[in-house]
């Protein structure tokens, strides 16, 4: 007969034997958990980070190449930042404008009081009781200029095209 093995710590039958039993507390389960609860210091990281001897080092010297390569993708960035600032002016002097119609529509819509049916009634009566109160025999009134439709000249159009004489030659 084969020599029996010692069970693996690792085996499934160790682990379900290393479970915790069912037949725990319950006021255990409902306590709440501990919350894990992590404080980092920026200064101790930072010290390890920096720990050490370290040899300063020198930047290399860029070529001409990379040094122009450089220098125009400064400029490009500059170009565009400034294409972004216009364009930011832009957006906050339109709402600017658009705030301030917003503010003469609320202000406008605050002065009118009633709905606009009582309104128009309201003008009409007043043209009604205008022109009861005219006075007749005051000024004399003035005529109101009215534009004249200007004269269209018509050049006549032949009805009718004469006829092309065949005998007549051209020599």
């Amino acid at each position: 007969m084969a020599k029996a093995r010692p069970k693996s710590i690792h085996s499934r039958a160790a682990r379900r034997a290393a479970s915790p039993s069912l037949d725990v507390d319950k006021s255990l389960t409902s306590l709440p958990r501990a919350e894990n609860t992590v404080i980092q210091r920026d200064s101790v990281l930072n010290e390890r980070t920096n720990a050490g001897v370290s040899k300063k080092s020198k930047a290399k010297a860029k070529t001409r190449a990379q040094r122009l390569r450089q220098q125009k993708g400064i400029e490009r960035a500059e170009i565009v930042y400034a294409q972004l600032e216009k364009k930011v002016a832009k957006s906050v002097s339109r709402a600017k404008n658009v705030k301030s119609r917003r503010s003469d529509w609320e202000a406008l819509n605050r002065n009118v009081s009633g709905s606009m049916f009582e309104a128009l009634q309201e003008r009409d009566d007043d043209t009604n009781l205008d022109d009861a109160m005219v006075d007749v025999s005051g000024a004399p009134e003035t005529k109101k200029r009215t534009s004249k439709p200007a004269k269209v000249t018509q050049n006549p159009v032949a009805g009718h095209h004469a006829d092309i004489d065949v005998d007549d030659d051209i020599t």
